[in-house]
């Protein structure tokens, strides 16, 4: 599959969501592609050596609205994980990839010792704008759902999200996230 590839700093994982301010021609044409193909984009990290590194997420937007300024602002939910396989570039610097989808990590219902993490992350999700209203969408039952939530919001380097986020399975992100929240 083909994916138009927006690389920014802003860390996601399917099932989460974040807003974005839309400003320059090139990802204008993103969104409109994106909007178009309803297949929407690629969300992916950029390495500091001005690559991007080859696991993102395939996003889709949800909402839209042009704020006062005049920019152009999208919510966006992350729908699945994929490896960048091959990459071309637009004369107006529009990235592409030929992308393979990864398997998402296996639902999981969180476990009694592991309650405090989704008890915690209810709690930091009440004061976000993209999850305030949306206390339905909440999957606080779901392990894998927690933990991905927890490595978007966590400040942690780009680097330490990446390594976590490409695990095949789900355990070391436990590991982690358990750590950081008990401390």
């Amino acid at each position: 599959m083909e994916l138009a590839l927006f690389p920014l700093s802003v860390f996601l994982l399917p099932g989460g969501r974040t807003r974005l301010r839309i400003f320059e021609p090139r990802y204008l044409r993103l969104v409109s592609e994106a909007m178009s193909s309803q297949q929407g984009f690629g969300l992916c990290l950029p390495t500091d050596e001005d690559g991007i590194y080859e696991l993102g997420t395939q996003v889709e937007i949800y909402d839209f609205d042009q704020g006062d300024d005049g920019y152009l602002t999208i919510d966006i939910v992350g729908k699945d994980r994929f490896i960048i396989e091959n990459v071309s570039q637009d004369a107006d610097g529009l990235m592409h990839g030929e992308v393979a989808l990864v398997d998402s990590w296996d639902i999981r219902e969180v476990p009694d010792q592991y309650h405090f993490i989704a008890d915690s992350l209810e709690k930091a999700l009440d004061a976000h704008p993209l999850y305030d209203n949306s206390k339905s969408d909440r999957q606080l039952q779901d392990l894998s759902w927690v933990c991905q939530r927890w490595l978007e919001i966590l400040p942690i380097a780009k680097d330490k999200k990446y390594y976590l986020a490409q695990q095949n399975d789900l355990n070391a992100v436990v590991d982690f996230v358990c750590q950081v929240i008990k401390q």
